[in-house]
């Protein structure tokens, strides 16, 4: 695993949690993720008028949390957050999902776009689900600790 495998994972996901502070506490919402490494950044398009603006701009600090329980995938990635008005980086990640959301398309007056730089994430990778039961009951039958898969921590 290397930060390459970080970036193709996420640009293969469709949907994340996005947790950051409301207030004193953590809050988690799903988000579409559109991975760009060539930015150093996860964009999201997101609703000018919802609370994420303004939770943001007290703390930028959020958490991407990327999960594929059939795949065994599971990822998550630190970073600073910030909103931004930018309509040709909008028209650029514009996907025609985006619509259900903003019937204005990428002109949309309430689309502004969520920037996530990431600087740190940790991936865990296993075997499918056969293989993992094999792997846990052979695990408890011999009083050892199994090995589910691949973990690494990357500094983005």
């Amino acid at each position: 695993m290397d930060i390459q495998d970080v970036w193709q994972e996420m640009a293969r996901r469709h949907s994340c949690m996005l947790v950051d502070m409301d207030g004193g506490r953590l809050r988690a919402r799903p988000m579409a993720p559109v991975a760009k490494p060539e930015d150093g950044a996860i964009w999201f398009v997101t609703d000018v008028s919802s609370s994420k603006d303004d939770e943001i701009a007290r703390n930028p600090q959020v958490c991407l949390a990327f999960a594929d329980d059939g795949d065994h995938f599971y990822l998550s990635v630190s970073g600073e957050a910030e909103v931004l008005r930018d309509k040709a980086k909008l028209k650029e990640i514009w996907s025609s999902a985006m619509e259900a959301y903003f019937p204005g398309g990428p002109e949309d007056p309430n689309a502004v776009l969520l920037k996530v730089t990431p600087v740190q994430a940790e991936m865990w990778q296993g075997d499918g689900t056969l293989a993992t039961g094999f792997k846990m009951a052979s695990a408890i039958l011999r009083q050892e600790r199994a090995d589910l898969g691949e973990n690494a921590k990357f500094r983005m």
